[in-house]
This record gives structure tokens, C-alpha cells and sequence, in this order.
């Protein structure tokens, strides 16, 4: 039974190591939540601490549209574009963790990512 489970166990990490060679290189991944590979930031400093922005992200977003579309304030350095300019790939970045997390953020029904 360990030596299945052993098997298995190798087996996951190269079907996940092969599967992620293709898109990218190692040193352009960052593990994130205990599993889900992510692009690595292109930018020096988040707004936020990484671990604040994991947990809170949306209810920093929320409140910005809030302040943004009620009270017009708007805040280039805390603004979607910025999000954008250090996490320039949708797919290697949100989507992944999103899927991982199993939510479904409509934020791209009305804000396109940058091609």
C-alpha cells in the first residue's frame, strides 16, 4: 500500500512538472496557497503585503470601485491597470489561482486585461 501510494505520489509530480514545462520556465513560477503555481510578479513591490493581497484582494478591489464610481477618486497607483502592469497574463495569474479557489470573480465581465 505505501508503495502505491508512493507511485502515485511521483507520478502526480511529473504529470504536474511536464504539464508545466510547456508553458513556462521554473524560475518564472511562484507557489502560492499551498499548491497552485502562479506567473511571478513583473514588478518590484506590491501595494499590499503578499499575504494581505491573497486574503483581501477583492475587498480592496470592491472598495475601490466604490471610491472610483461613487466619490470619483481615483488612485493610479492602486488602480486595475496597475494590478495589470505586474500581472500582465490573466491565465498564468488570476485564473489559475481562481480555479484553484474555486470562485468565479466577475471583474472581466466589464474590465478587459491588456493583450
Amino acid at each position: 500500500m505505501v508503495l502505491l501510494r508512493t507511485v502515485m505520489i511521483v507520478l502526480a509530480v511529473l504529470v504536474t512538472g511536464t504539464a508545466l514545462a510547456g508553458e513556462q520556465a521554473a524560475d518564472d513560477l511562484v507557489l502560492a496557497n499551498g499548491g497552485v503555481r502562479l506567473q511571478k510578479p513583473k514588478g518590484k513591490a506590491c501595494i499590499r503585503p503578499t499575504e494581505w493581497m491573497r486574503r483581501n484582494h477583492m475587498d480592496l478591489l470592491i472598495h475601490k470601485q466604490a471610491m472610483t464610481v461613487r466619490e470619483g477618486a481615483r488612485m493610479r497607483s492602486e488602480s486595475l491597470l496597475q494590478c495589470q502592469s505586474c500581472h500582465p497574463n490573466r491565465e498564468a495569474f488570476c485564473d489559475r489561482c481562481h480555479d484553484y479557489a474555486g470562485v468565479e470573480p466577475n471583474c472581466f465581465e466589464c474590465h478587459n486585461y491588456p493583450e
